[in-house]
Formats: C-alpha cells, structure tokens, sequence
C-alpha cells in the first residue's frame, strides 16, 4: 500500500541536528556461574557475536563487563559460561524473562540512564551490583634504539606479535629512532628492534642479561611498572644508550558526525594500527558528535579512519576524495599535524568538516524535492533534480538499514523493504549537500 510521505519534520541539513542512536553505560554482574569463563549475550549485538562480551572477575564467584547499549529500549540477553560455551536454562514462567518458551532470555528494559543489573547464574534472584574496578590508565613507554644497520626501523612486541614489523619508529637524532606507545601497567612485556626494506629482527644472544634466555625466540625484556617509562639500547646489543627526550604530544581532538551504529571508534596510524577498533568515543550531546582526544606527536601526517558497531566496521572512504590519502588499497583519512592542539571533524563516511553549512542545493531545488514511500519502493520526486547521488535509510535508534549509490534517478521507485507503523529517517545526497526526511508508512 502506498502513502504520501507525511513530513513530521521540515527539512533538515547536514548543518541541522542529526540522528543518533543513544546509548547508556550498562554493567552486567552475574553470580556462581557454572564455569569459566563467562560471557553476556544479547539483542543489542543482533545476536551475532556469540559467545557474547567476556565478563571479568571483580569479586570470588562474580563476573562483571560494562557496555553501552541503546538507550529507551528493551533488550533481550543471558549469561553464557564455559570453554564450551552454555547458555543459562531459564524458566519462562520467571518474572525476569521475556516468557518465551522457545527462547528464553532474560529482559532488561533500559531507560535513558546508566544502569547496573546483578543475577545468580540460572536464577531471578538479584544480587548486590560491586563497583567494578577501573581499568588501569596505560603508561606510556618510549623506546630507543641507536645505530640500527638499516632503514626503516620499527618496533615488534608481545602486546601484539601478529603486526609485524610493528610499530613505525621516527629519528628523533642522528641514528637514533623513537617510538612511545601506550601498554597496561604492571606487566612484563618482550620485544625486538626490527629494521630493513624486507624487515630482519636483531640477532641477540639468549645469555646476555636484557633477553628472556629463550635459545629459540630471543627477546628483549621489559618488566613494566605503574609509571610512564623509557628505554634505550644499541642495535642488537644489550648496551644502554642516553635516553633523548621525545617531540611533545599534541592533544588531538578528533569528532564524527552521524555515524550509522554505536559504539564509535578512531583508529589511526600513531600506534601502527595495533589497538583495533581504536580508542573508544563519547557522545558529546551538546555538539551533536562523538569524539576522543588522543595525544600523538606533532609536525607529521596522521592517517585515520572512524570505526563504529559492534562488529565493528570501518567507514568506507572513495580515495579520490581530498581528504584521504589517495591510497585505492587501503584508504584512509589524511592529516598533516602542526606544533599546536587541533580538533579533526567530519561527517561520517564524507569529506564534509561537521556542522558544514551546503552550498550547492539552492532553496528553490530543495523546495522541489520530496518523498513517496512504501513498504517495498522508495521514490524521489523532483521536478529540477534529474539524478541524485545517495539514499540513506535510518531507524529511529540511528542505525542504518539502507544504502544505496547508483541507478537514483528521480521520479522512478527504488526497491526497499520497510516496515508499517515505523518511524524512519531518510536522507538523499544531491552533491555535497543532503536532504533529511522523517516519516512512517501507515
């Protein structure tokens, strides 16, 4: 059945506010579970990540993890424990379940606070929510390494063997090179110097005292305490050499505008792309973006890209596009930092800084432009638009459930499959500028 789209919203811009799926912090806590480890899985990954998220141990028998989950809605999830994993075996008959008898989960109706739920293993009974601890604030290390025998140099260590040759190190003097990344504290940690156009590790001797006396993998040791550290050794010795201070960080601000799920990421090249997804963003409400500030040193280019869900997922990028490195392998976002703080930020998925003002859709052609929508089609009606560039369809939590990029020609169906009684956002892109619609098929 077909129906006029009937606008619950004037036109928006990109400049206007913009659709957000809103999240709270939910901590999860379950009690005598039946073996370990011990995971929660629910409705807000789609159910798609089985086992679910890894519970830690804050307490004898408790287990506890902290997400941020859609807000205003009601999730469906259990706890799951074992090498192999099992589900909990609920009674639907029990107040704290969906009463389901095929699918028996537990229900968490979340509002728009963070909220803390604690249950013992296969029961309804609640238990006291423990404050879980904080994680440890990383310490930044910076390590040195002096006459290597060749170019380039990098870093490779037991925080992420599998990113070899490892972290990119940048001379900071005359054959000396510098690279300072962030590790948990309190741990021990192995690693090598690497260098070479085809990378070769250095050649140590498992009997010299800076190694893990290992005859087979010969590695360099750090035991690692609470406070920031630095290190400095020549080239395949363990000789200590005089530690150069660093260039200073930058406090680099980083902002996305309407990213199409939660929760949102910034991944980069300051720590040779080891800490996927990235460092974590936060809603700021008052901007309408998510951001993260991240200290990375300055005066050199940066590349990026933002990274969302719980999958997650990194943004797609055209490598034409100025704001990318050109690269058509793997294209990413392109900076080139200065000696001062900076803020970077930008539509998801586009080279348009936020809060853009458009500039090539005038009032007249954007007066012409509206919607037919259905459960199976979506039509674009202009009469001064021949062609568009991109239909965007969102649900009400922000989550995009449609896009498409060719064959938009106006005044012609698009085939989707949408929902009655369900409130959706629109959004069509004619150049550098988009249209927002908001309606619901009745």
């Amino acid at each position: 059945m077909k129906s006029k789209i009937q606008l619950l919203i004037a036109i928006l811009f990109a400049s206007c506010s913009t659709v957000f799926a809103q999240t709270q912090m939910v901590t999860f806590q379950v009690e005598s579970p039946a073996s370990t480890p011990v995971y929660v899985f629910g409705s807000w990954s789609g159910w798609g990540n089985y086992p679910g998220s890894p519970m830690s141990l804050i307490a004898p028998g408790k287990y506890s993890v902290t997400l941020p989950i859609s807000s205003n809605t009601t999730h469906e999830y259990l706890f799951v424990s074992g090498a192999t994993p099992a589900n909990e075996a609920l009674n639907p008959a029990w107040t704290c379940t969906n009463a389901n008898a095929q699918y028996t989960n537990r229900v968490l109706v979340l509002g728009a606070t963070d909220t803390a739920v604690c249950y013992t293993w296969n029961t309804c009974n609640t238990c006291a929510v423990t404050p879980p601890p904080p994680p440890p604030t990383p310490v930044n290390v910076t390590f040195q390494v002096e006459s290597p025998d060749s170019l380039p140099v990098s870093l490779i260590g037991s925080w992420n063997w599998a990113n070899y040759p490892g972290a990119a190190m940048s001379m900071i003097a005359p054959n000396k090179y510098s690279v300072t990344i962030q590790l948990p504290p309190s741990s021990p940690y192995e690693f090598l110097f690497v260098n070479g156009a085809t990378p070769t590790n250095e050649a140590l001797n498992p009997a010299w005292t800076c190694t893990n006396a290992n005859a087979q993998y010969t590695n360099r040791v750090l035991n690692l305490g609470t406070t920031d550290t630095a290190i400095c050794f020549t080239w395949n010795t363990c000789n200590p050499c005089t530690v150069t201070p660093p260039p200073s960080n930058l406090n680099v601000t980083f902002r996305v505008e309407n990213p199409d799920s939660t929760p949102v990421y910034v991944f980069g090249s300051w720590n040779n792309w080891s800490n996927w997804p990235g460092y974590p963003m936060t809603f700021n409400s008052t901007l309408n973006v998510y951001e993260a500030v991240v200290p990375i040193p300055g005066n050199a280019p940066i590349e990026y890209l933002f990274v969302n869900g719980v999958g997650p997922t990194k943004e797609v990028m055209n490598f034409t596009w100025p704001c990318t490195n050109g690269d058509s392998v793997f294209t990413n976002r392109k900076s080139i930092l200065g000696s001062m703080d900076t803020t970077l930020c930008f539509v998801w998925e586009e080279c348009t800084p936020c809060g853009a003002t458009p500039t090539s859709l005038n009032e007249f052609n954007v007066q012409s432009v509206d919607l037919t929508i259905g459960r199976e089609f979506v039509k674009i009606n202009s009469k001064d638009i021949q062609s568009f560039d991109q239909l965007e369809i969102f649900d009400i939590v922000g989550k995009k459930i449609f896009s498409q990029k060719d064959n938009l020609f106006a005044n012609k169906n698009i085939s989707v499959q949408l929902n009655l009684n369900t409130l959706y956002i629109f959004r069509v892109k004619s150049g550098n500028d988009f249209i927002k619609f908001k309606g619901m098929i009745k």
